[in-house]
């Protein structure tokens, strides 16, 4: 159980610490100061595994990120966030997050919420939005992020992108995974709405 909570701590500390670094991530939402550990039940889905035997070698500047985050997986509670009758099987055995930080967060706070998202590779997560204000910070891999004009740019790690409430956004992955943090504030709500 020790090392369990330590892995937590750990992880979180680095976040911090790329949040004193990053002016988007700083300015975009302040780091709050009540976070409260909470030792909730893990829960696992079909990325679970994906995600904890993805290694990536390079020394990048996310690298012990990742390497944490990656460890964590076994440990937190999983979504996938919609029904088979919203979107595909495959998309849901190729995507997963979990709410690290926030209202029902393994850190509890109401000032913010970050998720680690998960996308595999060859996955489209479909045109989508939600009521909250969000920003996309990219730790490994890559993805194509759109809007619903068809504009695009490939995001690779330490890039950002910002959606305004209620904008509509779609992600494709191709050769890589992609593994990030999203952050919403002003609205915490877990309800994305799919554009059929």
């Amino acid at each position: 159980m020790y090392k369990t909570e330590n892995l937590f701590k750990n992880t979180i500390n680095e976040i911090q610490n790329l949040w004193k670094t990053n002016k988007n991530l700083s300015k975009f939402v302040s780091w709050p100061q009540d976070l409260k550990f909470t030792n909730s039940q893990n829960k696992r889905i079909a990325v679970t595994d994906k995600l904890s035997s993805w290694n990536i070698n390079d020394q990048s500047s996310n690298s012990k990120i990742h390497k944490l985050i990656s460890n964590l997986s076994q440990y937190v509670r999983w979504e996938s966030g919609y029904y088979e009758k919203d979107v595909s099987k495959s998309f849901l055995n190729n995507y997963g997050f979990f709410e690290l930080i926030g209202p029902t967060g393994h850190f509890e706070t109401t000032k913010m919420a970050l998720y680690v998202n998960f996308l595999d590779k060859n996955t489209i997560y479909p045109l989508h939005n939600h009521e909250a204000e969000e920003l996309y910070y990219i730790v490994s891999g890559e993805a194509k992020f759109e809007d619903e004009k068809g504009e695009y740019k490939i995001l690779t790690p330490t890039e950002t992108r910002f959606h305004k409430s209620y904008e509509p956004h779609a992600i494709t992955t191709y050769k890589k995974q992609i593994l990030s943090f999203v952050i919403w504030k002003n609205k915490f709500e877990k309800v994305s709405k799919i554009f059929k």
